[in-house]
């Protein structure tokens, strides 16, 4: 058995010939296209329209990327996002977003994290261009270079390949969490205690939901290994999980779920965690106004809808109770930072407002105990425009007087300090690298 969990790799190498340049010759390596697609995407690009071929290359490939996605279960793709109400008969075309498969099959191993940016810039390419007004799009188009460099990106990282499905392992582990008990002898214990963080926050968030959600001999499964896990991780976990399950304590307690309550209880007293139950549920309205900026910036016209979901959290008071903080900073940095087309200007005004009024205490917090598996924010990074801006952020707020932890946290802010976009962007992907033990 490995010493830790595995994630399905892809295979290494070019899919594509260095000789293959133009569209035909490309296209012919896009081993999920019929023969009629590859035509029609032939035809628009030799044609010059390149928006409506690579319009309609992308559909193909978010489709494709989400029905791979799909092989691990529906359930799991929506306990790895944080939505709980997702099930197994829930569709994946409703549970994803674009971005949300893109980051999925990069955490996944799906694709690596070179051709996880590629598809966000084709993402980006894409929506930028079909959201321009009428009289904009006949003065700016997307250019040959641009096109051929995204066909090259979703045909390498997704339609080049065959079908695949991901790790099995990976899905039995999550499968035994609800389904049997493990012992602390188990070597699947052993196997989490020395796998990367992803599988540990992964594994709280389905022990937390399963929690929630499960009846019976499986509840009792869930909550018997939430015992013996959350103690054998809780050392190695970051305050954003050790909220979580301080969360789910304080939600099943109101909820009036005295089986519940009683397992999560005895974890919490096994490593002293109580300091990690809040005292109410106000964090909830904190957290979901944060998924709201979120939603809004991922989606169609995000430059005009950022503005209602910043403004309302700002609304909520000028104290962001500790366990909703990441969520919060996050979602917040998203706007300040933007994408690589720019920032939303109705709502990066009260978004600097919000983050100006943080203490010096909330960003240490923040820096040290988030931004190191903050894989929206460290994503960001790669394009120079978000990037220009994070720089100014890390000014602004002195990031680099903090005491910093994480070694590679400590390169990236001395490299963003120093406006220095190479060093920063090896520094961040040794931040991915650990998170995910690549």
């Amino acid at each position: 058995m490995d010493n830790n969990i595995m994630l399905w790799q892809p295979e290494s190498g070019e899919l594509i010939p260095k000789g293959a340049k133009t569209p035909a010759l490309i296209s012919e390596y896009a081993a999920q296209l019929s023969a009629k697609d590859k035509k029609q995407i032939v035809a628009a690009f030799e044609s010059g329209h390149f928006e409506i071929g690579l319009t309609y290359l992308w559909g193909k490939t978010i489709t494709a990327l989400k029905k791979e996605l799909s092989t691990v279960g529906v359930g799991l793709l929506g306990e790895m996002l944080g939505k709980t109400d997702v099930d197994e008969d829930d569709n994946v075309e409703d549970v994803l977003t674009t971005k949300d498969s893109i980051r999925l099959a990069e955490e996944l191993g799906i694709v690596s994290s070179t051709d996880a940016m590629r598809l966000r810039h084709t993402h980006e390419l894409v929506t930028h261009f079909s959201q321009m007004d009428i009289n904009d799009s006949e003065l700016e188009e997307i250019d040959e270079t641009e096109a051929i460099s995204s066909l090259k990106a979703c045909i390498k990282s997704v339609l080049g390949r065959p079908r695949v499905e991901v790790a099995k392992n990976f899905v039995e582990f999550r499968e035994a969490l609800e389904g049997e008990t493990l012992t602390k002898s188990d070597p699947r214990v052993d196997m989490l205690i020395s796998s990367p963080y992803f599988f540990h926050k992964l594994t709280v968030s389905v022990l937390m939901n399963g929690a929630k959600k499960q009846v019976g001999a499986n509840l009792e499964h869930v909550l018997a290994n939430i015992n013996v896990l959350i103690p054998a991780i809780w050392t190695n976990l970051r305050d954003t999980e050790k909220w979580q399950i301080g969360h789910g304590y304080a939600e099943a307690y109101a909820d009036g779920k005295t089986t519940t309550v009683g397992g999560l209880k005895s974890a919490l007293l096994k490593v002293k965690g109580f300091d990690y139950v809040p005292e109410n549920l106000r964090s909830d309205t904190f957290v979901k106004a944060a998924e709201a900026i979120i939603f809004a910036h991922d989606g169609f016209n995000n430059f005009y809808n950022e503005s209602a979901p910043v403004l309302n959290l700002s609304k909520l008071g000028s104290s962001i109770p500790t366990p909703a903080l990441p969520a919060c900073i996050t979602a917040l940095l998203c706007v300040v930072l933007g994408n690589r087309y720019g920032v939303a200007m109705s709502a990066i005004g009260e978004a600097t407002n919000i983050l100006s009024a943080l203490s010096g205490d909330r960003w240490n917090y923040y820096i040290n105990n988030v931004l190191p598996s903050d894989m929206r924010i460290l994503n960001k990074l790669y394009d120079h425009k978000p990037f220009s801006n994070w720089v100014n952020v890390v000014k602004k707020y002195n990031f680099t007087g903090l005491q910093i932890k994480n070694k590679s946290v400590s390169l990236l802010l001395k490299a963003s300090t120093n406006n220095d976009h190479n060093k920063a962007i090896s520094a961040q992907k040794k931040l991915i690298d650990e998170f995910y033990g690549k």
